[in-house]
């Protein structure tokens, strides 16, 4: 019987140091999913934001235009797109941080669709399926060798309640070069990704921003906010040298005119709520002195 008894009393022993470790792997597992779908749905905010805060432009803006350009990284003005260096010394370039960011799943691309861009799940860009595609390497240090280039979606647009011209990144496609000696050199666009979804991560890069002058510092973001960039518009309606360079041509001075009317609007704007305080101001020093601008005298200067 006694042995009988201790038997029960060490199954309930075991039992009981069983239970604790069973819910700590539950709830290590639990954690687990949950951060995972947290990292997921701050991602697909990302998309979300960015898709909704330009569908917000288009749809209130007085005025807007969506440009495509090409922003060739072999021009010196394009430099920072390449030559980034962390806070550690160690240098690694847009591409190189993006390639890095969709492998850990922290943010997600989408397929390139030839003349739009759909950021919804159908078109999710699956990582291995990519990598060999293109025969990426990713386990090499050189993941960014054959990206020359980016295609940049940008919009211009009028704040309406500022009356003011803004211009901003909405997403970006990495381009590979690969040369054949039969085709020449042909260009592959790999995938576009939410500019906001890179943004918070553009934020912490580091960059020399000038070509000419090295104190010129900012990061990833502001260069792209401020527009130091470097990009020929892509023209999709014809293929002739010409004619692409006459229509690059024209819209770009069509953008051009355009900021420079909202710019002389906003100077003279300036100048006149400058200009009305400045006549407040004499009006009130003239009823203060009593000096009237009609010419007739004062009491002090009267004789009777």
């Amino acid at each position: 019987m006694k042995s009988i008894t201790i038997i029960l009393l060490l199954l309930a022993i075991t039992a009981q140091a069983a239970y604790p470790q069973e819910t700590a792997r539950e709830r290590i597992e639990q954690r687990r999913q949950a951060e995972a779908a947290r990292n997921s749905q701050a991602s697909a905010f990302g998309t979300y934001q960015s898709e909704d805060q330009l569908n917000d432009i288009l749809e209130n803006s007085r005025w807007s235009r969506i440009i495509y350009r090409y922003i060739d990284l072999s021009k010196p003005e394009n430099a920072p797109l390449y030559q980034t260096e962390t806070k550690s010394g160690e240098q690694i370039n847009l591409f190189a941080k993006i390639f890095t960011l969709l492998q850990s799943g922290d943010i997600k691309a989408y397929e390139y669709l030839d003349g739009r861009e759909l950021f919804t799940v159908d078109y999710l860009i699956n990582f291995a399926e990519l990598t060999d595609r293109f025969g990426i390497n990713y386990e090499t240090s050189n993941v960014s060798e054959d990206v020359q280039g980016y295609y940049l979606k940008e919009v211009y647009y009028l704040d309406t309640p500022t009356s003011s011209l803004r211009v901003l990144p909405v997403a970006i496609c990495p381009i590979i070069e690969r040369h054949d000696k039969y085709r020449g050199t042909t260009r592959y666009p790999l995938f576009w990704v939410p500019y906001t979804q890179i943004e918070p991560y553009a934020k912490q890069m580091p960059v020399i921003l000038s070509s000419l002058n090295n104190s010129v510092r900012g990061t990833i973001d502001d260069f792209f906010k401020t527009r130091r960039y470097s990009g020929e518009i892509v023209i999709r309606n014809t293929t002739k040298p010409e004619e692409v360079k006459a229509e690059q041509d024209r819209i770009e001075k069509e953008l051009t005119d355009f900021e420079n009317m909202v710019r002389k609007n906003e100077i003279s704007q300036t100048q006149q709520s400058s200009q009305k305080p400045l006549n407040q101001s004499i009006r009130r020093n003239n009823r203060s002195t009593g000096i009237n601008t009609g010419g007739s005298q004062t009491m002090r200067d009267r004789r009777y």
